[in-house]
């Protein structure tokens, strides 16, 4: 088990919610600041992420019901209420189901144990990810520099993007990956989309409102992030 980073009692139960697309815009840039800075955090996402991008491909697509995503999502929360009511108990031998920690502060945050049941549900039922929210309008390669054999693309739904990544190195000691969006004319705008490859070099990153934007780029920055880029220019995707 990896060590954890700061803030790692309020955010490791978001960890099978980030997986799933379940967090809203603000919930996810914050959680992925705190995921740059808490390995802990990476590896649960990355053993997570294989059973999460399994699922458009697993079985058969089938149109689901325009309700059934809220269903999910209810039952989900109504389990967390209930292994909440359980009481510390829930988290000793024999106090019945193991329980995770439910912050209360971020109520849609789903614990890990929850999500996982997600996915095992998603793959019975025959819907995917993509059939949820129509999948990627489109995917678009990004130019890599000085990082041999990576790879970076962003998929595009609507206004909304991610990137994902691979067999990117570690940034420098003390600096993390930082994205940038750039429209014509304009300087680079910050953004709180900060990560950390897995050791096997895969990432991936929410992008905000894509509207407008001609191109997004990512840089290695100082912990935390910068106001400006400073770091070398890891890749660059061209939306123009």
């Amino acid at each position: 088990m990896q060590a954890s980073g700061p803030g790692h009692e309020h955010w490791h139960d978001a960890t099978g919610a980030y997986v799933l697309a379940a967090l809203d815009e603000t919930e996810r840039a914050a959680f992925e600041q705190h995921l740059a800075g808490c390995p802990a955090c990476r590896e649960e996402v990355d053993q997570l992420l294989p059973a999460a991008r399994a699922l458009p491909i697993s079985v058969d697509p089938v149109a689901p019901p325009p309700a059934l995503k809220a269903r999910i999502m209810a039952e989900v929360e109504r389990e967390a209420s209930l292994l909440a009511a359980a009481g510390p108990e829930a988290d000793r031998p024999g106090g019945g189901a193991r329980r995770r920690r439910f912050s209360l502060r971020v109520p849609r945050l789903v614990p890990a144990a929850v999500a996982a049941a997600l996915l095992v549900v998603g793959i019975a039922i025959g819907v995917g990810a993509s059939q949820l929210d129509g999948g990627p309008e489109r995917t678009v390669s990004a130019q890599v520099s000085g990082a041999p054999g990576a790879t970076v693309s962003l998929e595009v739904n609507g206004e909304e993007g991610r990137l994902m990544a691979r067999g990117l190195p570690m940034p420098p000691s003390g600096r993390v990956y930082q994205v940038w969006l750039k429209r014509d004319g304009h300087a680079a705008e910050p953004t709180a989309a900060l990560f950390m490859p897995s050791r096997d070099g895969a990432a991936t990153a929410s992008v905000p409102s894509l509207k407008g934007i001609d191109e997004v780029m990512v840089t290695d920055e100082p912990d935390g992030g910068s106001p400006q880029p400073t770091g070398e220019l890891l890749a660059v995707a061209d939306l123009s």
